[in-house]
């Protein structure tokens, strides 16, 4: 009886901003998993052979284009950024010079924990193709200009056997 006399007498804004407030709560809690259940991670990896080689499926469905051979050049190979455990001692406050500061990877399992990894960056293209033509050509490096990031000045088109 009393629950209820108290519940009429709040306000009917502030019974919507607490029940959103807890709603959100709800929405923040971790979900529970089976620990039976293993962590699967996604694995990314590349390969320029690969790489040139969907570039080349993609080119040579272009009308015109024949057989297409691809050669992809990198600025930089792949990178990964591992996430790192660190571990501080500090021996006293006025002995803050002697801060040994040790780190480690941090693993899942067998696995080092990936962060971030950075693809390659292209350096430039070459383009062989069956076809020829200036209209092939401009199609060409437009394509290949949005597949691989380069600028048209970085990509080289000919025309082979």
């Amino acid at each position: 009886m009393m629950l209820v006399s108290v519940w009429k007498k709040i306000p009917k804004q502030t019974v919507w901003v607490l029940l959103a407030m807890g709603a959100g709560m709800l929405l923040l809690l971790p979900k529970h998993t089976s620990s039976a259940e293993p962590v699967k991670m996604l694995e990314f990896s590349f390969s320029l052979e690969e790489e040139e080689k969907r570039i080349e499926a993609a080119l040579s469905r272009i009308e015109g284009a024949g057989k297409v051979t691809v050669v992809l050049s990198l600025e930089a190979s792949e990178e990964r950024e591992y996430a790192r455990n660190l571990d501080s001692d500090r021996q006293s406050e006025a002995d803050s010079a002697r801060n040994e500061e040790r780190s480690e990877v941090a693993r899942v399992g067998d696995e080092a924990l990936t962060v971030k990894i950075a693809y390659p960056r292209y350096r430039g293209a070459l383009i062989v193709t069956e076809g020829s033509g200036s209209a092939l050509k401009l199609a060409v490096t437009q394509a290949v200009a949005s597949l691989t990031g380069l600028s048209s000045d970085r990509i080289t088109v000919v025309t082979g056997r």
